[in-house]
């Protein structure tokens, strides 16, 4: 089998075409890389962010849960000392000096309660629910004002 020029020129050429075929595939494969690195990239972003608002939510909770857990141990101790003054009550001595001090410590414990309670408002509530729990609580210190 002899070979002549025409069939070397048409493989050369066939070389040619499968060699600028390959680039092209390559080429779409390089684009494709070049979108999932972007993709991937931005997802990494998003992940990154998403942590970051994770944590700030955890921060959140954890002063939400230190507030809660103080607000519990001024109640507590307020219904303790409701429970001393109604044995109090039930004694026939004068205990007037002992009970005005404890309304007092009462009374101030029941002010941290309340202003920790605005506190949780503000974190929870929105502004204009807000706006009417502090309008309504401010009357209330107000009239326990008026009312001493």
């Amino acid at each position: 089998m002899v070979l002549q020029k025409r069939d070397i020129e048409e493989v050369g050429e066939a070389v040619e075409a499968l060699g600028i075929m390959l680039e092209k595939e390559l080429g779409g494969i390089k684009q494709d890389l070049a979108e999932l690195y972007r993709f991937v990239a931005q997802m990494k972003k998003e992940g990154e962010k998403f942590s970051g608002e994770v944590q700030k939510l955890k921060e959140e909770m954890t002063r939400t849960q230190k507030l809660l857990q103080g607000f519990e141990t001024l109640i507590s101790r307020t219904e303790s000392k409701l429970i001393d003054l109604q044995k109090v009550f039930s004694d026939e001595e004068d205990y007037t000096g002992e009970i005005k001090s404890d309304l007092l410590i009462i009374k101030r414990d029941l002010q941290f309660a309340r202003s920790d309670l605005k506190e949780l408002l503000k974190r929870s509530a929105g502004s204009i629910g807000q706006e009417y729990l502090e309008k309504k609580l401010d009357l209330e210190e107000r009239k326990e004002g008026l009312e001493e």
